[in-house]
């Protein structure tokens, strides 16, 4: 019987691989580690040991009782069934300080569990390996989610952060000025960086580095170009740094952590034919897959966290691009940031200096890809001890946790040290067997299996609700459309009846206008006419006048002429007698 009942939130999945392989090791340090007793594994001299005596846990046993999916919604029915059940909440790992992957206005990040659904988890919360996940360019983190993370904290038991970037960012983030409230959050590690020390088919096993060979996983995400990262250049840059490397006798592969990876990985094979795709994402793939691919891989080349992490937590070298903090915060905390490539649009200042011949740029850039390969490349024995020693560092912190966390759970029921060979330690740990891992890859398998079937089916209600509301918006739109093309046809029909009450007006003043002429006219007519009749009157009486004139004038001419002859006959006669 478990000595420690603990219930896990999760995501279940087969897409990304990074997600697909932290969730089972995280139960799986959990049964491991126990109640955080003996070291297990030491370091001697970049090699491993075994523990001595039988690796059979003797007692303090941690399990897990059940599993969510953190992403789903958290009812009280689940919250009552975590009270009745476990002695605990695990919450965790992964970068689940992110606001934009399943946004919520429950929590804020992607613990979708309302504030007063926590608040009724009456069992202590642990928090497990989380990280700030924000990308480059995103906005800062919002009041909602500092106030739910404030409260998660409170709720904490233990709450652990799985890069010292993640602490004082967070710190920072839910400090505002309490230094008590966030002392409280530690350092674990990402329990894939200390795998090859939880499972027994890893132990024992290491990589040559003297070997050339490199896996490489790439991919510059939407979010990322969205801050200015050229996908064009750094993509071609991988590939260009391919090429050199297989014209230098280094074998590739490619190693498509996620579906979105398997656009970049098929141009990279197309472009380079020498380099072999091994997949990792997808249904047929288990969990355990790529720790065993990159235990014979010394190099690894990539751009996601848990290409960083998976490879190194099985002795593999891990060298990244510069696209995430994270991968900074890591490369800092294993003791060697040189290895992080810078391809944002700061670290890639230089090749501003080409101008925009992307060609050029991603040939400078190939060039320092391939230079800080070789750089590791020529230090690699000293440079894996060196990583296999603060793997080493990191079991021991994550072993340390274990103890606190079953000290704060079970004060007092944890055994007095037996101070084993491998370290101050109470009981040695029982590594994880081939059967272990075949029973957790079925059963994430099947869990994985019904949550992509579920979140498929959300999908498509999501779909539908979506393609419904927009229907619903449209004929929303549509409708008030109508109404008012309604109300501007009312405003058109209201505008024309007052036009025409104003013309009928205008018609009916015209009308009397006309009328008023017309009569007008007639009396004018009339008067015309009268006048018309007394002109032709007139003319009658001055033909009468011109005629009697005439007649009169006719006969004063005849009467002067007369007289004028009379004179002239006397004349004539008064001549005619002198």
């Amino acid at each position: 019987m478990p000595d420690l009942k603990l219930f896990h939130f999760d995501i279940p999945t087969w897409g990304n691989y990074g997600d697909k392989a932290l969730f089972p090791v995280v139960r799986d340090a959990f049964r491991v580690m126990g109640s955080g007793g003996s070291g297990g594994i030491s370091s001697t001299s970049g090699g491993l040991s075994r523990p001595g005596g039988d690796m059979r846990q003797s007692g303090n046993e941690v399990d897990f009782t059940s599993a969510a999916a953190l992403r789903r919604e958290v009812d009280l029915a689940l919250v009552e069934r975590i009270n009745s059940a476990a002695d605990a909440v695990v919450i965790g790992g992964g970068g689940l300080f992110l606001q934009d992957t399943n946004p919520n206005r429950l929590s804020g990040w992607q613990w979708k569990i309302s504030a007063e659904a926590l608040a009724a988890i009456e069992v202590p919360l642990i928090i497990y390996a989380l990280g700030d996940n924000r990308f480059p360019g995103q906005p800062e983190f919002d009041e909602l989610m500092r106030s739910h993370v404030s409260q998660v904290l409170d709720q904490s038991v233990f709450f652990g952060l799985r890069n010292t970037g993640s602490i004082e960012t967070m710190s920072q983030f839910l400090g505002a000025g309490e230094t008590s409230r966030t002392d409280s959050i530690r350092f674990q590690p990402c329990p894939t960086t200390i795998a090859g020390l939880l499972y027994e088919p890893l132990i024992d096993r290491r990589s040559d580095p003297s070997q050339k060979i490199l896996a490489i996983q790439m991919l510059v995400h939407p979010r990322q170009q969205a801050a200015g990262y050229d996908a064009e250049v750094i993509h071609q840059a991988t590939i260009e740094a391919a090429r050199l490397l297989v014209a230098k006798d280094w074998t590739i592969l490619s190693v498509p952590f996620h579906p979105d990876d398997a656009e970049v990985s098929r141009q990279l094979v197309a472009e380079v034919p020498e380099v072999e795709e091994v997949r990792l994402h997808g249904s047929d793939v288990g969990f355990f897959a790529g720790f065993d691919l990159f235990a014979s891989i010394p190099y690894v080349l990539g751009g996601r966290g848990h290409a960083q992490m998976i490879p190194f937590g099985v002795g593999a070298i891990p060298i990244s691009l510069d696209l995430h903090a994270k991968l900074g915060y890591f490369a800092e905390d294993i003791g060697h940031p040189e290895f992080v490539v810078p391809v944002g649009p700061q670290g890639m200042a230089d090749e501003s200096e080409v101008g925009r011949d992307s060609s050029r740029r991603a040939q400078i850039l190939a060039r320092r890809i391939v230079d800080t390969i070789e750089r590791a490349y020529a230090q690699g024995n000293d440079l894996q001890c060196d990583l296999l020693s603060t793997r080493q560092n990191l079991f021991d912190t994550t072993r340390d946790n274990h103890a606190v966390i079953h000290d704060l759970l079970r004060p007092g029921a944890r055994p007095v040290s037996t101070g084993t060979t491998a370290g101050p330690s109470t009981c040695p740990e029982r590594l994880r067997t081939s059967v272990d891992i075949r029973a957790e890859e079925f059963h994430l398998a099947a869990v994985a299996e019904a949550e992509e079937f579920s979140a498929a089916q959300t999908r498509d209600l999501t779909k539908v609700r979506r393609e419904h509301k927009k229907k619903l918006e449209g004929a929303a739109t549509h409708s008030k459309a109508l109404e008012t093309e309604r109300e501007k046809l009312r405003a058109q029909l209201k505008h024309k009846e007052s036009q025409l009450e104003r013309q009928s007006a205008q018609l009916d003043a015209q009308t009397t206008e006309l009328d008023a002429q017309t009569a007008e006219k007639n009396r004018q007519a009339d008067e015309a006419a009268g006048l018309r009749k007394q002109l032709d009157e007139s003319e009658v009486r001055l033909k009468s006048v011109n005629d009697r004139t005439a007649t009169a004038e006719a006969k004063i001419l005849i009467d002067k002429t007369a007289h004028g002859l009379a004179w002239r006959a006397r004349r004539i006669k008064r001549a005619f007698k002198r």
